[in-house]
């Protein structure tokens, strides 16, 4: 509203009882926290901020839902929950698959899928596995006992899947000149690839709230400055 940004309960009011409200504030401020940071830097066009509200949202919608399956577990409008809700309780003493319905609040960080562009969307559906465009980066624990979101910088990051490490590249070098914070990361080990469902040559590229803004299962530096200008809320027509 003008130059206020209203985050957590000042911009939406949740059950106070296990919605995890203290959880999306914080999510929210580091929605808008770095977006914020980068307008004021001039490292963005003020425009970014108007994804605060659609991106967060949403999340919120999401929290609102899974609120309302806690509250019919917990106080059950009809007979028909109430048998559902007596057999889950009595089979979770034994049975690990009906746990899950007794408490069925959010537990992941939200992906925001809502908003992409085409080219983020189909690049997507050409992965069969690994987190999908939009979802938190995974955190994989790596041989030395470190994990894999201890390399991700402070700004956007480039993550180029390669056969052995590579050396700074041209792509790498046009998105440093975007982002002065930007991070390249040229990654060989097994199991982040994995973890990734990539192969050499595939390329991820991350938002400084660690959220994927698109990946690649091949290279394509236009496409990827492209999205990347976008996620910065360059005009670009």
């Amino acid at each position: 509203h003008g130059r206020v940004i209203f985050i957590g309960d000042s911009a939406h009011i949740v059950p106070i009882f296990g919605v995890r409200g203290l959880n999306n504030g914080l999510a929210d401020a580091y929605n808008v926290g770095w977006k914020l940071s980068y307008v004021l830097n001039g490292d963005a066009d003020a425009s970014l901020l108007d994804t605060y509200s659609p991106e967060r949202r949403g999340a919120t919608l999401d929290v609102f839902a899974n609120a309302s399956k806690s509250a019919r577990f917990m106080t059950p409008p009809t007979r028909g929950s109430s048998l559902v809700r007596d057999a889950v309780l009595s089979l979770a003493l034994r049975h690990e698959f009906v746990r899950p319905f007794i408490n069925p609040r959010q537990m992941e960080a939200y992906a925001y899928l809502d908003g992409q562009s085409d080219i983020v969307r189909r690049r997507d559906t050409e992965f069969a596995e690994g987190p999908r465009a939009g979802s938190v980066c995974p955190n994989v624990r790596l041989k030395d006992g470190s994990y894999f979101l201890d390399e991700i910088g402070p700004g956007f990051t480039g993550i180029l899947f390669a056969d052995e490490p590579e050396a700074k590249t041209p792509l790498f070098t046009e998105l440093d000149g975007l982002d002065p914070r930007f991070t390249a990361l040229s990654v060989a080990d097994e199991d982040v690839t994995r973890a990734f469902g990539a192969a050499p040559g595939a390329f991820y590229l991350l938002r400084p709230d660690l959220h994927i803004a698109g990946r690649w299962l091949r290279n394509e530096p236009n496409e990827i400055i492209h999205v990347m200008k976008c996620a910065l809320g360059k005009d670009l027509r």
